[in-house]
């Protein structure tokens, strides 16, 4: 009998042991998925050309489409001429100081030999008349100054302008979908093309709302994936949705699809993990849940 009794507690034990690990790891499915990124022009103008096309893979800072607008390098160029114009006319500002102090200390000495009758009214107005000129000429140069940075302003801004027609990669990835063709006019911000990070994937699962309170971000998370059976890999969570749903249609049993759930997002941790990881691809979530 005692025996018996030691049997039977043993079994028991065993089972409570069972029962703690389920309740201590959750299991779900979920589905990779890859962030998606918007190329489009930062102003309008006429799509030139494609460098890129579905399929292909870019680095940052690739160049993917070139846009041009009509007139904008003949444009360019005019502010060019007013900026180095404008910046001779600073340069001159020194000679123009000279001339116009010159031409104030001739119209003083006039003043007294005029006074003393010595040169002639004509003599006079016409020492007047050049310093004045002078004096104007001065002011005209002196004014130039601000002339220079507006004409420096134009010219960055249309340099600016230029830039935005260019289109490059902020990330490496692959091009998923061409919006548009060469010879096409966009407006700002009209989509080109779209870049999958592919390199930077992350997996949708959903929990059901009595487990919510046992995870948080930054939880670790254990990844396994059909294709690669010998193999898992590390993830973490790093977002849990702050509102309810009803688990979508495709996620899991007829029964549970009309449950209250909550999403939440699993980055892998692995360093290889975005050349393994494809779009779409079924996996399955072990995490630990919190006490």
């Amino acid at each position: 009998m005692k025996h018996h009794r030691c049997a039977l507690a043993a079994i028991a034990a065993l089972l409570c042991a069972s029962c703690r690990g389920a309740n201590d790891h959750l299991q779900v499915s979920g589905t990779i998925e890859i962030r998606q990124v918007q190329l489009a022009p930062l102003t309008s103008g006429r799509l030139a050309r494609l460098l890129r096309d579905e399929g292909d893979s870019v680095h940052r800072g690739d160049t993917v489409a070139v846009l041009t607008q009509p007139g904008l390098d003949a444009l360019i160029s005019q502010r060019r001429a007013q900026a180095q114009a404008a910046t001779l006319r600073v340069a001159e500002v020194a000679a123009a100081q000279a001339d116009s102090e010159r031409a104030a200390h001739d119209l003083a000495r006039a003043e007294r030999l005029h006074t003393q009758n010595i040169i002639s009214q004509q003599q006079y107005d016409g020492l007047k008349a050049a310093a004045e000129a002078a004096a104007a000429r001065l002011e005209a140069r002196r004014a130039a100054s601000s002339e220079v940075a507006a004409a420096t302003a134009a010219v960055a801004s249309a340099l600016a302008t230029r830039d935005e027609l260019t289109i490059v990669a902020p990330e490496d990835g692959v091009i998923l979908s061409r919006y548009a063709n060469a010879g096409e006019v966009l407006s700002t911000g009209t989509p080109v093309l779209s870049l999958g990070l592919v390199h930077r994937p992350w997996i949708r699962a959903y929990v059901g709302e009595r487990y919510i309170g046992r995870l948080k971000i930054g939880q670790a998370a254990t990844v396994h994936i059909d294709a690669y059976p010998d193999r898992d890999f590390a993830g973490r969570i790093v977002e849990i949705a702050s509102q309810a749903e009803f688990t979508p249609r495709v996620a899991l049993t007829e029964r549970e699809r009309a449950d209250l759930v909550f999403g939440f997002k699993v980055e892998p941790a692995d360093a290889d993990a975005g050349g393994r990881l494809k779009a779409g691809m079924p996996v399955t979530l072990d995490v630990p849940l919190l006490p």
